[in-house]
């Protein structure tokens, strides 16, 4: 039977009896197998707790970094780089791959807000690599899958973290080539983009090494 995406998120590679029970255990004091209800009542508490005040004015958006990141909730681009609110643009898919939505906002980023640093964050034991691996690559899963299936078929027999390592370099080097303001000051050197794995493990950072094509897409 084919695993399914869900039964991949938890560290395909390296997962063990002990660390599913200390992941549940984890949600459960987490409350992440309340009710939706109990849930939103919790956050909406939790912002009540948690806010500020009012603001003088609306803050100036002003991000130092842009992160392409995967939508793994274990995985906050903020909290890894240890940054405050308003530090990174961040955009987030499964995967952490460059779609064209995810692209759109890059642009944004990069041709308005001027910013001059991107990183392509992934992280060990990524579902979307996973179900890639395994040969999910249609069905609703398609969008986010796809580009990491090209991945795989271009690296027989890797693991699931060597495929991480591998795709975003994949997303490193598509950037480097869109035809949109991303791609255009990266080539022109206004831009710099730079890869990294987080291990949920260690919860340490390694920067990947890309080599990537100045050439860009047709």
């Amino acid at each position: 039977m084919t695993p399914s995406w869900r039964s991949l998120l938890v560290m395909p590679d390296r997962a063990t009896n002990d660390d599913t029970a200390s992941t549940n255990a984890h949600h459960t004091k987490l409350g992440l197998m309340s009710t939706p209800d109990t849930t939103w009542n919790e956050l909406v508490d939790s912002h009540r707790m948690s806010v500020q005040g009012p603001n003088d004015a609306i803050p100036d958006h002003q991000p130092k970094a842009a992160v392409l990141g995967c939508a793994d909730a274990r995985v906050s681009p903020s909290i890894v780089f240890g940054q405050p609110a308003g530090a990174l643009f961040e955009v987030r898919i499964a995967g952490n791959t460059a779609s064209p939505t995810a692209l759109a906002s890059l642009d944004y980023a990069v041709g308005e807000l001027g910013v001059e640093l991107l990183i392509v964050l992934g992280h060990t034991g990524c579902g979307a690599v996973g179900a890639a691996a395994a040969g999910i690559c249609d069905g609703h899963l398609a969008p986010v899958v796809e580009p990491i299936c090209d991945v795989v078929r271009k690296n027989p027999g890797a693991s699931v973290d060597e495929l991480v390592t591998h795709s975003i370099n994949a997303t490193v080097n598509a950037l480097t080539q869109h035809a949109g303001p991303t791609g255009t000051a990266a080539r022109e050197g206004r831009l710099m983009i730079r890869g990294a794995v987080h291990d949920l493990l260690s919860g340490q950072l390694e920067p990947t090494d890309p080599q990537p094509n100045p050439e860009p897409a047709t």
